[in-house]
């Protein structure tokens, strides 16, 4: 038979707690090691009915970190619904002047904490932290998130970027360059970095076609002046049949009003120099007399 359980108090049933907080709550030392209970990090337990999440985990290593400490750099973005990176080795900034030697952590010691909500820097100040270990791609797709998820405002993302200082502060500069209001997806962003990188026109993000009488729809990238549309066609445009339906509409509207429609996949951009040469392409048959797209060591860096 299975191990029986004893219910734990309803104030530490769904959050972490310390043996200092379960002895409070008059909790029976062996319940600890028994199966109803989980422990996270030395000398911090859930619920074993409970599912881990990132909050719980990084509360759980603050509790045994040292009180003036906060969740950081892409751990932080993390936790603000941003996931770029790996959310582990949980990152930490302190003003203490030692630091944990636990292998699931990795803390950074400053003069004064920057900027936070709670135990958590602010969504900014931690993506220019991230700036250390994030590729040029990652940052842009993190600030482009931030502003969309109205964690900041662009102004407030562009300036943190461009103030960057330290390691790595160029590719944190570039990034707060690049970084635009109104990608409504990650891939949305890397579609457009390949196309911007590459030398050629950069489009608008996310416009509404038509005009005061009838609305046409909304396009992913809009290249204004060649009337073209790049459109990033994510698993729920063909699994849904409500969605491609709608999708088969709206592109024969496109088409009668003379939009010509680049559709990209999610395997069509693990080539994206073929992307790019297919836009390009598409540019030169609408009258493009700029430079054709050039790969230099940027963008080779981002996208190989």
């Amino acid at each position: 038979m299975p191990a029986r359980r004893t219910p734990l108090p309803p104030a530490l049933r769904d959050r972490p707690f310390t043996l200092a907080r379960a002895r409070r709550e008059k909790v029976p030392p062996g319940v600890l090691r028994g199966p109803g209970v989980r422990t996270l990090v030395r000398g911090v337990y859930l619920s074993a009915d409970v599912d881990p999440t990132l909050a719980h985990l990084v509360s759980a290593h603050l509790t045994v970190l040292p009180p003036e400490t906060a969740v950081d750099g892409v751990t932080a973005l993390w936790v603000w619904g941003v996931e770029v990176g790996r959310a582990t080795p949980y990152r930490f900034v302190t003003t203490a002047a030692h630091h944990s030697k636990r292998s699931t952590v990795r803390v950074r010691r400053v003069a004064e904490l920057p900027p936070r909500r709670g135990a958590v820097v602010a969504p900014v100040p931690a993506l220019v932290a991230a700036s250390t270990e994030l590729d040029l791609l990652d940052l842009v797709v993190a600030g482009d998130w931030l502003v969309r998820t109205k964690r900041a405002c662009l102004a407030e993302v562009r300036d943190g970027l461009l103030a960057a200082t330290g390691p790595h502060c160029r590719r944190a500069r570039r990034a707060g360059a690049l970084v635009r209001a109104g990608a409504e997806s990650p891939r949305e962003s890397r579609l457009r970095l390949a196309i911007v990188l590459a030398g050629l026109p950069e489009p608008a993000c996310n416009v509404d076609l038509g005009d005061e009488w009838f609305f046409i729809g909304r396009v992913d990238l809009y290249l204004r002046e060649w009337n073209i549309a790049v459109e990033y066609e994510g698993d729920q445009h063909r699994s849904d049949a409500k969605v491609f339906g709608h999708d088969l509409g709206r592109y024969e509207q496109l088409a009668a009003s003379g939009v010509l429609v680049i559709r990209v996949s999610k395997v069509h951009l693990r080539r994206p120099r073929d992307v790019v040469g297919r836009i390009h392409a598409a540019l030169v048959s609408r009258g493009y007399r700029g430079p054709a797209p050039t790969f230099g060591p940027e963008w080779c860096e981002v996208f190989g």
